[in-house]
Order: structure tokens, then C-alpha cells, then sequence
């Protein structure tokens, strides 16, 4: 049926359709029916490529057949190369100059590698609905600005042998979740998706195997959306931005970089504005650390999360389940080998728990400390709601506390009441109490989600703030919804089987921009 011929009364009825604003598919379906031809595939290819060589919709495989396009399929990373900076670009679209000026420039400094994922917009097979849209459909040339030739890309690089760059797989900058459906497609491997949308994941993996990201890049071309509702979410959630990856003998890092409107752009103690480069003195104005649970805390991630923080030198530094509440946990309380190993080695002391809590702030005393209200601060509070004085331990603890509570003294929780006068550079919140730096919500730990139910990614992206909070130990980012990871040893009592925990924090920078730095075996660069 693919050879066969068709009368110029089937093909011109099929062209009508199309120029009223019909898909080809359809339009074939229905001039099949009318002259009495059993559609099947062959006969829809047929059809599409008749109304593509007559010019009435775009030919699909323009894109594909210019040299442009060839040159990027073919497009080789260079393996001399320990970094690597990956942007995306949208066809037929103007690339933000002042932006690409400023990733030259780092590049050059860091002795980094560009790669530019070459995008675009529309399906070219098919044809605008809207009589407004379709001389511009016509008139695409699906070519991309001359300024990215030298780095566009179609191919697919593995920088290392766990990551991997996906500029072969296209999809629809309007996407609402450019993540979906490709957590299997590398096995082990990380993975980098050509997107403007700036989203990270970070996949449970079995225990022994390396942690799997699938994340975003970001756009280096401007918005250019139709203007449809999805074509309106899209440019709102367009954002300027590329992913760095630091190769570090078995390991990598890798970091979302995004810049604001007049491309400027932070990472780490590198600030990029108007094509220079410089250091970053002034500090930025936080950094919210992964959740801590001290005496459950990961030394190494702890230790290395103060040397970013002696080099980044923020203005406050954010806590989540600052207190781990094993003395009084009302998880373990029907598990007696977990009592037997409490008593053994003492831990079932509250007041140890909070003198290590106190002492623990004395060796930071150069830092402004917030406490985020968390569930594992509330450990002691429940346990006081809930436990009778005269069958537990701590009785002496408890009645103290209760009187505390009773009073009204501690409306933040006993473990702000308690290192309120002890801990001069620590200011604890209260659940529900605000703190906004630079638009971004950073006083939610996300233990409790709206209307007190329980908490999801979907809840908090869906809020009309920006947010960074904490609580499931995976780094995760979806739009202006970020969660850090955790400082713990990555395995617990609690997380049994297939884990996506890390240690990650999050930094705020000057611009008001936010990234998260992934700490992998106590480094987190190999630029400083």
C-alpha cells in the first residue's frame, strides 16, 4: 500500500483538512473512509510525507538532514577534559548572549568543556490548530543560533563511568516533569537531561551501588512559548541555567547552576556578571544543611559541610532534626533488643542527649544557628503527651518538663526551651513560624504537610513560595521546591531496603538563586 498511487482529488481533500487545522493522521483516516482505502500504517506515512514535500506541513526530517544536526549527533565530548558544563538550547530561538558570555568565561577558567543539548519546541510533524500559529509553524527553520554551533549536541556522552548526558533523548520543553519514565534507560548510571526546567532526583538504589541522579540543565536560550496555557506554564517555569560535572577519579560532582535575568550567575565561591569573573567575599546569605539527628550524624558529611561552610561563609546556617530523640523515641519503644542496646551503652539518657546537644554548638560558636521545628525535635514533647511518669525512665526529666509545658514556658518545644539560654547562636522556630530569605521559605521542615496531613513533593511545589525543607533525607528539586538530603550515616534502624538518601545541603546565594552541593565521600569540588 506505501507504493501506491494516490488521485490528486484524495491528496488535495486530505490538504484541505490540513489547511483547516486537521493533524494529517486524521485527515487521512477520514479520506479513507470516504473513498473506500483501508488505512494502515504505511498509508499515514505515506500521506504525512505527501503533505511535507508539498509544503503544507513541516518536513520532519529537515532537522535531521541538515548538516547542523549531523555535525551535533556526532558531536564528541572532549576526554582530556575533567569538567564539563551542559546547557540546553531551543530551535529557532535567541540564546541569552550575556549568559553564554559568562559560561565562556568559566569554562575557560575551570578548564571546562561546553556541551549544548540542541532542542526544540513544536513536533514538526504536526501542524499549529490555531489559523494564528501556523505561518510561524511554516516559517521554522529548526536551526539554532550561530553563537552555540561550536557546542551543540545530539549525542550521548558518558563523562564517567556512572554518568551519563542524554542529548539524544528529546523532550517537550513544556513538559511539566522532564524526569518522567527515564529512571531505567541508564541502569547504574546518573543521568542528564536536556530541559528548561531545572529538576533533580535522586532514584533508591540497593545498598553497596553507587546514589543515581536524574537531573536537569536548564535553558541558555530565552523563553519562546506559544501562547496556549501549557505554552504559559512553560515560560513561567522556564530558567536560564547549566549543570557543571567535576570528575574525581572514581567519583563526580555535579551541580544545577542557574542565573538570573540579566545571566549572571553564583557557584560556590564564583560569582560570573557581565563577563568577568570574581570571588565571592561577602559570604551568602544561608545555607540550609541536611538533616542532622546528632548522635546519628555522619562525622565525615558533618566535617565537610563546615568546610563548605568556612568557604562559603554564610550569614545563617538552617538546621533540621537538629535533635535525634533516641533517649526518648516512641519508635523503639516495643523493641526490646533496641531498649537492651540503649541501657548497654547509655544513650537512653535524655539528659545526655541534651548536654551533647549543647556542647555540640560550643565547637561553632562563629555561626548564627535556626532550628527548624522538626518531628525529631518533638520526640521529647510527645513522649511527654503520651508516656506515664511512673513507668519510664527520665522520671526525674519528665516531671521537670511537664511542669515546663504545663506552664506554657516552652511553646517551641522543650528542646528550644532548654538551649534557649545555653546556646547563644541558635534560634529555634516554632512549626508553622516563617523565615524568608530573598523569597525563599526556609522555616517548613515538611513533616507536616496542609490541612496536617502528611507531607509530599507534590504539596510543596504546589505552594506559592519558594521552598527549601527537609525531612525525607533525599535531595530532590522540582522547580522552586527544594528538599535537602541528610548529614546521618546514609543507613539507619529505619531506612530498610532500596535508599535515594545523600548527604546534600542547599545554598542561598546573593542573586536569590538556590543549588544544592552533594557531598560525596567528604568533598563536594575539586575547584577549591
Amino acid at each position: 500500500m506505501g507504493k501506491q498511487k494516490y488521485t490528486k482529488e484524495q491528496i488535495d481533500f486530505v490538504k484541505n483538512l490540513v489547511e483547516k487545522g486537521s493533524e494529517v493522521t486524521p485527515a487521512t483516516v477520514l479520506m479513507c473512509k470516504k473513498f473506500d482505502i483501508k488505512y494502515n500504517e504505511s498509508v499515514g506515512r505515506s500521506f504525512r510525507s505527501i503533505m511535507q514535500k508539498t509544503g503544507v506541513t513541516n518536513n520532519v526530517k529537515i532537522i535531521e538532514e541538515t548538516d547542523i544536526f549531523k555535525e551535533a549527533q556526532n558531536k564528541k565530548h572532549d576526554k582530556s577534559k575533567k569538567r564539563f558544563i551542559v546547557s540546553w538550547a531551543q530551535s529557532d530561538t535567541e540564546v541569552h548572549k550575556p549568559f553564554l558570555k559568562n559560561i565562556e568565561v568559566y569554562a575557560k577558567e575551570i578548564d571546562a568543556d561546553i556541551l549544548v543539548i540542541a532542542g526544540r519546541y513544536k513536533n514538526p510533524n504536526s501542524l499549529a490548530s490555531s489559523k494564528a500559529l501556523e505561518h510561524s509553524e511554516k516559517n521554522l527553520k529548526n536551526t539554532w543560533d550561530n553563537s552555540i554551533l561550536p557546542y551543540l549536541d545530539a549525542n550521548r556522552h558518558n563523562l564517567h563511568k556512572r554518568l551519563v548526558v542524554l542529548s539524544d533523548v528529546k523532550i517537550q520543553p513544556t513538559t511539566s516533569v522532564p524526569t518522567t519514565g527515564l529512571n531505567g534507560i541508564t541502569g547504574l548510571e546518573s543521568c542528564i537531561i536536556g530541559h528548561p526546567r531545572v529538576q533533580m532526583k535522586s532514584l533508591p538504589v540497593v545498598e553497596t551501588y553507587p546514589n543515581k541522579l536524574l537531573i536537569t540543565t536548564g535553558a541558555i536560550t530565552v523563553p519562546n512559548y506559544t501562547d496556549t496555557s501549557v505554552g504559559k506554564k512553560g515560560k513561567f517555569h522556564h530558567q536560564m541555567g547549566f549543570v557543571i560535572v567535576e570528575l574525581d577519579g572514581k567519583n563526580f560532582h555535579i551541580r544545577q547552576v542557574t542565573a538570573d535575568r540579566e545571566g549572571n550567575f553564583y557557584d560556590l565561591i564564583y560569582c560570573l556578571k557581565d563577563g568577568e569573573l570574581c570571588i565571592c567575599k561577602d559570604g551568602v546569605p544561608a545555607i540550609i544543611f541536611g538533616d542532622l539527628h546528632l548522635h546519628e550524624e555522619n562525622k565525615i558529611a558533618v566535617k565537610t559541610s563546615f568546610k563548605m561552610a568556612e568557604m562559603l561563609k554564610p550569614k545563617k546556617i538552617f538546621l533540621h532534626d537538629l535533635a535525634n530523640g533516641h533517649s526518648v523515641s516512641h519508635h523503639e519503644q516495643r523493641d526490646p533488643f533496641i531498649l537492651l542496646k540503649r541501657e548497654e551503652d547509655g544513650s537512653w539518657r535524655l539528659q545526655k542527649e541534651l548536654d551533647n546537644l549543647e556542647k555540640w554548638f560550643s565547637k561553632y560558636r562563629q555561626y548564627d544557628f535556626i532550628s527548624v521545628q522538626s518531628n525529631h525535635n518533638e520526640f521529647i514533647d510527645r513522649w511527654l503527651r503520651s508516656e506515664d511518669w511512673r513507668k519510664v525512665k527520665n522520671k526525674k526529666l519528665y516531671l521537670e518538663f511537664a511542669n515546663v509545658v504545663a506552664q506554657g514556658l516552652a511553646p517551641k518545644g522543650i528542646i528550644a526551651y532548654y538551649l534557649k539560654d545555653k546556646v547563644g547562636n541558635l534560634q529555634s522556630l516554632a512549626l508553622d513560624e516563617s523565615y524568608n530569605i530573598l523569597g525563599w521559605e526556609l522555616g517548613i521542615h515538611a513533616h507536616v504537610g496542609v490541612h496536617g496531613s502528611k507531607s509530599s513533593p507534590t504539596q510543596l511545589k504546589n505552594l506559592p513560595v519558594k521552598t527549601v525543607t527537609g525531612h525525607s533525607h533525599v535531595p530532590n528539586r522540582i522547580d522552586g521546591s527544594l528538599t535537602v538530603g541528610t548529614l546521618t550515616n546514609l543507613r539507619l534502624d529505619y531506612n530498610k531496603g532500596a535508599s535515594g538518601w545523600m548527604a546534600s545541603n542547599v545554598v542561598i546565594y546573593p542573586n536569590g538563586k538556590a543549588q544544592h552541593i552533594n557531598i560525596i565521600n567528604g568533598k563536594f569540588t575539586t575547584l577549591v
